[in-house]
């Protein structure tokens, strides 16, 4: 601890000793007041030289500062004959980073390395607290303190004497500032002064590591799949630019997981690998005992404008994220990519390969694209006041089992907004578009590797829009009002979308306020949607002073002709749309409640109802969700579902520190759990404690419901 010490201590020998010479010349002592030597500023009420003793002594508020350093002492003697420095009395030293040094004296040899300090008291710049009853400097490098105590935790400002929620006490404790570390000899660990923990070695790093190779916090749990778990982390700094976590998860039904994290920051990106292994006790559905999985992402920079990336997501067999509490995926992806982004423009490059975990799904039937490519060109404004644009892709998928497609698209486009006198909003968009498919469909569904057949289709599709808005505001007191009624008109040849075609990128259609004035709804490219038709809606707002607001949004779409292109169930099948709509009411930070809605346009019933309710203040915060999807007659693509769910759980911190959370969600339709949560948290300043239980009602192959317990304890600043 006196490794600050010493600089300080050398700047007030310097400021002594041009005392001294001055004490020669004049025979007196130096006149009171401050003295300024260099970049050293020394302050003290008397400075007197005893030639008899040959010593120097500063006394009275003695204040020594130097490159950002501050010594305070009742006084400091310098005894040139025995070469010794000696600051006495409330001797506080703070350093430039913050740390402060207490002690009652110090006494040190004249090379500074070695020396002693009585009744050392350190606040450290992470806040935590050491104390001893003394303490040795060896070599200018090593502190040796006996009978040391450290604690991060917080004294009471009111009564500082209770003892702190936990302390470590040792009878030997050395600070290595080579090594940055403090090791503890002889040391127990006391909950509120009880010693609960003993242990002959301890050792951590000092607040001046942010990151340093040893043991992390382990955690506890038990659940029904696993049983009893412990997971022990140790971290492994390797470089400053590259680090590593082992995770290994002890459990007493399934043996040993072996998990771990690689972490690496190149000079132009990074990338993270995630993965796990175990040879477990219980098989999968296909009778494997080997399981495991990988997860790993990563994003590097080309130059200015390109750069590339991938993400892997592999699992040896499908239930064993789920099993292991690892992740609740049902579909893993695993993409390589490169990008470009300029100011007006956009490309990619990708491939993905997917890994379907849910049940009855072939993985021979889980696409493989490569390549997929995308461009965007977008001029600036010039032709006409309006821009062009130009979109191309070029998708090649293949399966081991099923239609394999090849697809050319290309679109250009012309865009013009304006604003037409009295604020009406006025936007033209005209559009063609030409696709080329070519697909390999097998002659047989049961005999997928026999025969091919190869077929050709292609469409143009010329489309424009016109898009009319009049935003209305007043106000009225101290709120504002707006109403403004949208309308747009799109035309476009009817048709477009042949058998020829196959559909797989545009299946999970989702007809609602956010795709309203699309002039197309579907997902992606496959599907387009044709044929004149209109979309007309109105949006609402009030907004209050202090920045309250409740805003909505209702609309439908009518179509020229009744023949639709869409799914049964999916809003749009008829000539007429369902409602659609929003409302959102936020009137203060205490309540946020949002309404998503679908209403069938022949008699109102409710298609689609999601309700999201969030009130009460920080400290307690509860929230209601509710879900109700119509079931639609079956589709072609199979794609929809629905369903009735609710959602309820609360967040309350009524005291300082704790937090206690529940949630729970239920299926109303087959009036059944389908899982629950119970929490609670608690964090200071030293310590962060965190247990709850989690239950599980889902079957799936060997994963049957179950019950989780976690408990983690981690005591800050002490690893």
């Amino acid at each position: 601890m006196t490794r600050v010490l010493a600089p300080l201590v050398f700047a007030c020998l310097l400021v002594l000793s041009s005392l001294e010479v001055r004490a020669q010349q004049s025979g007196n002592a130096p006149e009171l007041g401050d003295l300024l030597t260099g970049d050293l500023l020394m302050t003290a009420d008397e400075v007197i030289y005893d030639q008899a003793s040959d010593t120097v002594i500063a006394s009275g508020n003695v204040e020594v500062a130097q490159s950002g350093r501050v010594l305070h002492a009742d006084s400091i003697h310098y005894r040139r004959g025995d070469d010794v420095v000696t600051a006495s009395g409330n001797v506080a030293l703070r350093e430039p980073t913050g740390e402060v040094i207490f002690a009652e004296s110090v006494e040190l040899t004249g090379d500074l390395r070695d020396g002693v300090i009585h009744r050392l008291s350190v606040l450290m710049t992470d806040q935590s607290r050491l104390v001893a009853s003394g303490a040795r400097r060896i070599d200018g490098t090593r502190t040796v303190m006996r009978k040391a105590v450290y604690s991060p935790c917080a004294l009471c400002p009111d009564d500082p004497t209770p003892v702190p929620l936990w302390q470590l006490r040792a009878a030997r404790v050395v600070h290595d500032q080579v090594e940055r570390s403090i090791t503890y000899r002889d040391a127990s660990l006391e909950f509120f002064g009880l010693p609960i923990v003993y242990t002959p070695y301890f050792r951590h790093p000092d607040p001046s590591v942010t990151r340093q190779s040893g043991f992390l916090t382990p955690s506890y749990s038990s659940s029904t799949a696993l049983g009893a778990e412990v997971t022990i982390p140790y971290y492994w700094s390797l470089a400053p630019d590259r680090d590593v976590t082992f995770s290994p998860r002890f459990t007493s039904e399934e043996g040993v997981v072996l998990a771990g994290e690689y972490r690496e920051r190149t000079p132009d990106g990074q990338f993270v690998i995630d993965a796990s292994i175990t040879r477990a006790l219980t098989a999968d559905a296909d009778g494997d005992r080997i399981r495991g999985h990988v997860f790993s992402h990563g994003l590097f920079d080309i130059d200015k404008s390109w750069r590339w990336g991938f993400d892997l997501e592999r699992s040896i067999d499908d239930t064993y994220l789920n099993r292991y509490d690892i992740s609740s995926k049902d579909d893993l992806v695993t993409t390589l990519f490169a990008e470009r982004y300029s100011q007006r423009s956009f490309m990619s490059g990708s491939g993905y390969v997917f890994q379907d975990l849910r049940a009855g799904r072939e993985s021979d039937q889980s696409p493989i694209v490569l390549p997929l490519l995308d461009a965007r060109l977008v001029s600036a404004p010039k032709y006409a006041g309006g821009y062009t644009t130009l979109d191309a892709n070029l998708l090649i998928l293949e399966r081991l089992d099923g239609t394999d497609t090849r697809r050319l698209s290309i679109a250009g486009g012309w865009h013009r907004p304006t604003i037409l006198p009295g604020g009406h909003l006025f936007r033209i968009d005209a559009s063609l578009r030409g696709d080329l498919y070519h697909a390999y469909t097998p002659l047989h569904r049961q005999e997928p590797y026999g025969g091919m057949r190869s077929e050709t289709a292609g469409r143009l599709v010329p489309e424009l829009a016109v898009e009319w808005r009049y935003p209305l505001i007043t106000r009225i007191g101290p709120f504002r009002h707006l109403i403004e009624p949208i309308a747009q008109g799109v035309i476009s040849p009817d048709g477009g979308n042949p058998a020829e075609i196959p559909n797989e990128d545009s299946r999970d259609l989702e007809f609602d306020h956010t795709n309203l004035f699309s002039t197309n709804r579907h997902t992606g490219l496959d599907r387009v949607e044709t044929g004149p038709r209109v979309n007309y809606g109105v949006r609402l707002g009030l907004y209050g002073p202090d920045g309250g607001r409740a805003t909505a949004l209702i609309g439908q779409s009518a179509r020229a002709k009744g023949d639709s292109p869409f799914e049964p169930g999916s809003g749009l099948e008829d000539q007429m749309s369902d409602y659609v709509g929003r409302i959102l009411v936020q009137p203060s930070p205490w309540l946020d409640f949002s309404l998503r809605f679908r209403l069938d346009h022949r008699d109102f019933t409710v298609r689609r109802n999601e309700i999201d309710l969030a009130a009460g203040p920080d400290w307690l915060r509860a929230r209601l969700g509710f879900a109700d999807v119509d079931r639609p007659p079956e589709s072609t693509t199979g794609d929809f579902v629905g369903g009735r769910e609710a959602l309820m759980g609360f967040t309350a911190g009524p005291w300082d520190n704790w937090t206690l959370s529940a949630d729970a969600r239920r299926d109303l339709e087959d009036n059944a759990s389908i899982n629950w949560n119970v929490g609670l948290f608690y964090e200071d300043e030293c310590i962060v404690i965190g247990t709850g239980v989690s239950r599980s009602f889902t079957r799936d192959r060997d994963v049957e419901p179950g019950t989780v317990w976690h408990l983690t304890v981690n005591l800050k600043h002490a690893g």
